[in-house]
């Protein structure tokens, strides 16, 4: 491993979403995107779903208690451990992670916040299309580009914006062109998970409190300013 990888920071294996915004919206994002995902696909009619890079597990044990069969794969055996919590999981190699699972396996793909560290995230995508059954479902999310908080800073040599483990960026509509008109998805729709605004959200949260900043930014800031939310969150169907 070079010096690089070895600074990049880590999932962190314990979150606590009653003392962190960040921990609160880890845990959030996968909230949103399984509504998301309900209003498309019932579990009675896709049940089955891989959560790629399940990190620690929470969207398996939301999933599960939605009513689908899920499981999840990592490339973290810590991270297995702590998903075998809540649902089946496998050892992902990253050397050959086409070998894990076989063609039309699942109902459901999802992915959250996991494409931007993979070095060939179309190569990846095209891998999950294979995995679902034909009619089945992508649940993608990765991190927003036009987040206020890097839309106001400076891209200069050691100063850090994105997280220092993201090789790739997105925002919205360079998403949504390359799901639909590069690997031919359709597209079903976007979910929104919280809008930040500089100076504003830290104010709130430094007068109100931490509930207080949270409920304004997963509601009246989304509804807002939607598209320059922390995520992109979006649900596309895989060709018939």
């Amino acid at each position: 491993m070079s010096s690089t990888a070895q600074t990049v920071k880590h999932l962190p294996y314990q979150i606590d979403e009653t003392r962190s915004k960040g921990s609160y919206y880890e845990t959030y994002w996968k909230e949103v995107g399984l509504e998301h995902l309900l209003r498309h696909a019932s579990p009675q009619a896709f049940p089955r779903v891989l959560d790629y890079g399940c990190g620690r597990g929470e969207f398996l044990s939301m999933a599960a208690e939605a009513g689908f069969q899920a499981q999840g794969c990592d490339p973290d055996p810590v991270c297995v451990d702590l998903s075998r919590k809540h649902g089946p999981c496998e050892l992902l190699d990253l050397e050959n992670p086409h070998a894990l699972f076989g063609p039309a396996q699942f109902d459901v793909v999802s992915c959250f916040h996991v494409l931007e560290h993979v070095p060939h995230p179309m190569a990846l995508l095209r891998y999950f299309i294979t995995l679902c059954r034909p009619g089945g479902y992508l649940l993608l999310v990765v991190p927003n580009l036009r987040v206020f908080t890097h839309l106001r800073k400076k891209p200069l040599p050691g100063k850090t914006i994105v997280n220092e483990g993201h090789l790739h960026g997105w925002d919205h509509a360079t998403f949504l062109n390359l799901m639909t008109r590069h690997l031919h998805t359709e597209f079903c729709g976007w979910a929104f998970d919280a809008t930040l605004l500089p100076v504003i959200s830290p104010f709130i949260q430094s007068v109100f409190g931490l509930k207080a900043v949270i409920r304004v930014e997963t509601k009246f800031f989304r509804k807002l300013l939607p598209y320059h939310g922390h995520s992109i969150i979006g649900l596309f169907r895989v060709p018939e």
